[in-house]
Parts: structure tokens; C-alpha cells; sequence
């Protein structure tokens, strides 16, 4: 092994020795010229347009990959969105015509929550309603108010009574004639 490392050593003192002679100064590489500004603001802008071209190819082609196969775009006639009403995030109630009969969808982060047909566009229910308010007959007249009546007391609540009373001023300080004493017989 240290044979080896001597070897090494020695062919590079006398490899390095032969190679020092001239030829072998450091001269800095000369800078290149400064790039045109005109040409790199041309290509940006070409790329950029190619970029937004290829951006708008790619959204028209999907529209039209997702077409219905009816063609006319709202699913042959059968079904159209009538509207939505987003709720938050994730809920939102649609209402959407569906051969004539209206049918309200709510869904959230999940997917379809519920699906509600609804029966009568709200203007034939006014309708409705209008018509058989003028097929009905008058309600009569409310009773007039009466006056309450004033509380019926009987004997006995008012013994109870007189006998609460008594019972509250029966303590220090108040003396009450033997009659009125309730105690006594």
C-alpha cells in the first residue's frame, strides 16, 4: 500500500513539474454580448398568445365533448334548469322542469340530500286560493267580549282567609280580644 501512495506521489511532482511550462496562464473568458431586448419581449409575447389559444381550444372542445346528443343544449326539451340558490359552501336548493312538472333539489358536500316534486306553480295556487275564497261563504261575526266576571267566594275561603290573617298578627306586640281568637272556644 505504500508503495502505491509513494508512486502516486512521485508522478505527481514530476507529472506536474512537465506540465508547468508555458501555455498554462489564466485568462478570464470574454463576457458574451447583452441578449436584444426586442426579440426576447417578441417571444414572450408569442408564447403568452399561443399559451391563451391553446388554454381557449382546450375549454371550447370540453363544452363540446359535454353537449347533450340532442344538440340544442338543454337536454333535448325534457329537462332545464329553472334556477339555484346556493345555501353555503357545500348546500343549495335547484329547481329544475322537468317535462313540464317542476322538481326542487337540495344537496350538499355530499351529494343529493332530497327531491321534492312540487305540485302547482305558486301563481295557480294564488289562483286557487283566490277562487275558493270567493266560492266560500262569509265567516259570521265574532262574539263581542264579555266582561269577567268578578271571583265568587265562598264561607269557607273566607274563614281560611281570616284565619291566615289572624295567624300573622297572632305574634309579639299584637293582642287580639279573646272573641277574635280562632285558638279558643
Amino acid at each position: 500500500m505504500t508503495r502505491t501512495v509513494l508512486a502516486l506521489a512521485a508522478l505527481l511532482v514530476f507529472g506536474a513539474h512537465g506540465l508547468a511550462g508555458e501555455g498554462f496562464d489564466y485568462a478570464p473568458p470574454v463576457a458574451p454580448p447583452p441578449p436584444d431586448l426586442g426579440g426576447l419581449v417578441t417571444r414572450l409575447l408569442l408564447l403568452t398568445l399561443v399559451l391563451v389559444g391553446l388554454c381557449a381550444g382546450v375549454v371550447w372542445w370540453a363544452r363540446r365533448a359535454n353537449r347533450p346528443a340532442g344538440g340544442t343544449g338543454d337536454g333535448g326539451g325534457r329537462l332545464k334548469l329553472e334556477g339555484s340558490l346556493p345555501l353555503d359552501r357545500t348546500c343549495a336548493v335547484h329547481l329544475i322542469a322537468v317535462d313540464g312538472q317542476t322538481v326542487a333539489l337540495t344537496t350538499d358536500g355530499t351529494g343529493l340530500r332530497s327531491l321534492v316534486v312540487l305540485s302547482d306553480t305558486f301563481e295557480t295556487a294564488l289562483e286557487d286560493v283566490g277562487r275558493a275564497e270567493a266560492v266560500a261563504e262569509p265567516e259570521p261575526a265574532a262574539p263581542a267580549p264579555k266582561e269577567p266576571e268578578p271571583p265568587k267566594w265562598s264561607a269557607d275561603d273566607v274563614s281560611q282567609l281570616l284565619q291566615r290573617i289572624i295567624r300573622r298578627a297572632d305574634g309579639p306586640g299584637v293582642h287580639l280580644e279573646p272573641a277574635l281568637r280562632h285558638d279558643q272556644p
